[in-house]
């Protein structure tokens, strides 16, 4: 005889397991996005439209991690609407220069919770050095939107960047990255 999972509420019901030795349930599953927008409304949209790069490979997006809590990218969605490119999200290091705010909207409508980060949108953003390329996007339809995401997401340490960079001159970008403070 083993030992048994009873029901809590007295009801004398056992919690079954199946051929492979794993306990049988029924759940509600949610992204760790959605919990974390739940409890804390740190998860945010960062938007940026009709961005025009100044030349073939310009940096136009940069975020850094200004705080403590660790940033997470979970995913990018993204299209060019003037010319197909390819799109390379680069860990980057140094100064940025260049840039204009980006103010990041909160998916809890109404939350006044902000991240704690310096993040910018430009033409042709400088002063930045890649660290190495973390993901590539292929806008290769003009207009066509484009999606990346990532079951591992992308992880910004404190004081750590990435930037978003656009290979040709005249691609025009418009686009959004989901953005989550870790819990």
């Amino acid at each position: 005889m083993g030992l048994f999972i009873e029901d809590g509420t007295g009801s004398g019901k056992t919690a079954k397991v199946n051929g492979g030795n794993r306990l049988l349930v029924n759940a509600v599953q949610k992204s760790t996005d959605a919990d974390v927008n739940e409890t804390s409304g740190k998860v945010w949209s960062v938007v940026f439209e009709g961005l025009n790069p100044a030349g073939a490979d310009d940096y136009v997006v940069y975020i850094k991690n200004t705080g403590d809590k660790t940033l997470h990218i979970t995913d990018m969605r993204i299209m060019a609407d003037t010319a197909a490119t390819q799109i390379e999200l680069h860990a980057v290091s140094g100064t940025v220069v260049g840039g204009s705010t980006i103010t990041p909207l909160s998916r809890t409508i109404g939350s006044a919770a902000t991240p704690t980060a310096t993040i910018e949108s430009g033409t042709d953003l400088t002063g930045l050095t890649s660290d190495g390329i973390l993901f590539f996007i292929q806008c290769s339809t003009v207009g066509k939107e484009e999606h990346l995401s990532s079951s591992s997401r992308i992880r910004i340490p404190k004081s750590k960047a990435l930037a978003v960079l656009i290979e040709t001159a005249t691609a025009n970008v418009t686009g959004v990255i989901s953005l989550a403070e870790e819990e």
